[in-house]
């Protein structure tokens, strides 16, 4: 029998829900109809989760993507019907207000764990249906009392000037600088990646972002997250390198509080005790689409890029298969099931940009860092908030870079240390034998050799001192262009927001 909703918004939401086409992935792991889905969500849901966890994730089918997602909106339609039911008189926000962080935490693990596979655009409707809701509460109203002790005593002086920090550690002093291009015209641009190969800073390209204000201000990510409430995949840990590293899927007001504005506090290198959470390499624009308006996508990107050079990693990885990131995730998402630069529709998620370019955003504190690698297409790192210090090898340097071995074993911590509900399964923990791709990351230790440069590194990394690099202070408002294949180490030298187009 069909769920039937008093509140037409939630009806036509199980309606859409009820409405599953002949070739729907979802078809290959269930096929119990609507009612059942709706019955079994939580059991459903549980072992779509166990069948994302599989490792390597491109092994995953899409209908578990799917149905991962399906169940989730039923779980909400769910506690939406409990809430409508006991009351004769139907009270939108009373009712509902109680349980808007469970039904928010229950869309977003779609959208982060599954991609919302067909359903990002009921997943969206029904976030911005829910706005007006978080709007009524203020934050510091649910926040637990342990957490508003530590607003009052760490945050109070940003959150009264409604700014995200920008003090500024460990500017290094430039030996080798990165030369800078002043908004080139597209087929100036277009004949310097042709001819020279090599990275370059570009400025005046992004004034036009509205990004570049509204991004520094904690009001304005406050209200875009739903007062805090949207989640958000943080690394836990100062380089995915590191036996420490792990992931967490934490509420966005949290990731503030504890990883940018109490980080922030540090003058120096954080003490090891420290945490540092990173929400890196994460496509935040498409889980909150409102974020997009504030960007735009350089023109740059849409020109045609070469291929890699003739003989370095990429080429020769290239010449072998479909190029992807090996940047490593516990998370089991449709995009690292998927083989970056794939042109089978079928395999692309209905959310995809029009275009070939991916977008990523890398949101932390001071001393967040990406280990030198290289990547297997160009990029237009863009500069929003704060400044990055980045330096840069050629490809044709590889063989000198020690770069990790094909097997390397997965990074690998902990369980989370806080979920958020106890009846949801946040992430799960790769098996210690199971090893994954990191040949596109050094073994140097490049942040090591910034905080104690007068040691003899080539007793440690052999020939190191003599491998040339070019090397910038990336500032809010720059974008820095770096070609397919470039070696590059990236340390935030403040609280710092960027924009990867990756084409």
């Amino acid at each position: 029998m069909m769920l039937r909703l008093k509140d037409p918004f939630w009806q036509s939401i199980a309606e859409e829900l009820q409405d599953v086409k002949e070739n729907d992935p979802i078809t290959e792991c269930h096929s119990g109809g609507f009612d059942d889905l709706v019955d079994q969500a939580k059991e459903l849901l549980n072992l779509a989760d166990q069948n994302l966890h599989v490792f390597p994730f491109k092994d995953v089918k899409p209908c578990w993507f799917r149905l991962y997602t399906d169940s989730s909106i039923a779980q909400v339609l769910k506690l939406v019907h409990r809430v409508e039911r006991p009351n004769k008189v139907f009270t939108f926000s009373q009712s509902l207000q109680q349980n808007l962080g469970i039904i928010v935490h229950k869309l977003d693990m779609s959208l982060i764990m599954a991609g919302g596979m067909g359903r990002e655009d009921v997943i969206q409707q029904i976030l911005e249906h829910l706005k007006p809701l978080s709007r009524l509460e203020k934050l510091e109203v649910v926040r637990p009392a342990k957490r508003r002790r530590l607003e009052e005593s760490t945050r109070q002086d940003h959150l009264q000037l409604d700014t995200l920090p920008d003090e500024s550690v460990s500017l290094p002093k430039l030996q080798f600088p990165v030369q800078h291009m002043n908004q080139p015209a597209l087929a100036t641009f277009q004949k310097y990646m042709q001819e020279e190969r090599k990275p370059v800073i570009l400025t005046g390209i992004l004034g036009h972002w509205p990004a570049l204000e509204h991004w520094k201000r904690t009001s304005y990510w406050l209200d875009q997250t739903l007062d805090g409430r949207r989640l958000v995949p943080v690394e836990i840990g100062r380089s995915y390198t590191d036996e420490d590293w792990g992931q967490d899927i934490m509420r966005f007001d949290r990731f503030l509080t504890d990883y940018i504005l109490r980080r922030s506090e540090a003058k120096t290198m954080p003490a090891e005790d420290i945490k540092t959470g990173y929400l890196a390499q994460h496509d935040l624009l498409k889980q909150i689409p409102a974020l997009r308006g504030d960007i735009a996508t350089p023109d740059y990107c849409f020109l045609d890029a070469p291929p890699a050079e003739s003989g370095t990693p990429v080429a020769l990885a290239k010449a072998k298969g479909p190029a992807k990131t090996s940047h490593p995730s516990k998370i089991p998402t449709v995009a690292s099931s998927l083989p970056f630069g794939s042109n089978d529709d079928d395999d692309q998620s209905a959310a995809d940009l029009d275009t070939d370019v991916q977008t990523n955003i890398w949101f932390g504190p001071s001393w967040t860092i990406s280990p030198l690698h290289h990547d297997p297409y160009h990029n237009i790192l863009c500069q929003v908030v704060g400044r990055k210090y980045i330096r840069l090898y050629s490809p044709h340097d590889s063989a000198s870079l020690l770069p990790r071995p094909k097997d390397e074993p997965a990074p690998h911590s902990s369980q989370p240390q806080n979920g958020l509900y106890d009846d949801d399964k946040v992430l799960e923990t790769i098996d210690g034998g199971e090893t994954i791709d990191m040949s596109n990351t050094s073994q140097i230790d490049v942040a090591a050799m910034e905080l104690s440069p007068h040691e003899d590194w080539d007793e440690v990394y052999p020939g190191i001192s003599t491998i040339p690099y070019v090397e910038c202070i990336l500032e809010a408002g720059q974008a820095l262009y770096v070609p397919v294949g470039w070696w590059h180490y990236v340390r935030s030298c403040s609280v710092g927001i960027s924009v990867s187009f990756w084409w």
